[in-house]
């Protein structure tokens, strides 16, 4: 027996929202919901919406919708948006100066241990 009622959102499409949300949440220190409203407004919104709506008949339909009325803007972020921001309670937002840090300390995590004793150069055979 199958699941029944709406089909489940995509991990991937789930992330990017959270991700972008608390991103402009953040950055421009908005309430979640007025970052939401941002982020309706930007370039590949219409990508991500049509790739929630791909198990629903007449996809154009709803897409245009969702970008076209603030009423269902505002109902989306209250049925959907609260909850996935809810399940990424730890999403980190590097700047890029946190992010070459974080990267600084991952490569000398690999100077560490028996990964350190290979020979990163390959010598060429003599015959």
């Amino acid at each position: 027996m199958g699941n029944r009622g709406q089909p489940k959102i995509d991990y991937f499409v789930k992330f990017i929202i959270a991700y972008k949300v608390i991103q402009l949440k953040d950055r421009y220190n908005l309430t979640p919901r007025a970052a939401w409203l941002l982020f309706t407004s930007q370039k590949g919104f219409k990508d991500l919406m049509r790739e929630h709506y791909k198990n629903k008949d007449q996809i154009d339909w709803w897409v245009e919708s969702i970008l076209k009325e603030e009423d269902v803007k505002i109902n989306f972020y209250k049925n959907h948006i609260r909850k996935i921001i809810a399940e990424f309670p730890k999403l980190k937002i590097y700047t890029p100066k946190e992010y070459k840090a974080y990267l600084v300390k991952i490569k000398a995590n690999k100077t560490k241990g028996l990964g350190s004793l290979r020979n990163p150069f390959k010598r060429v055979r003599k015959a």
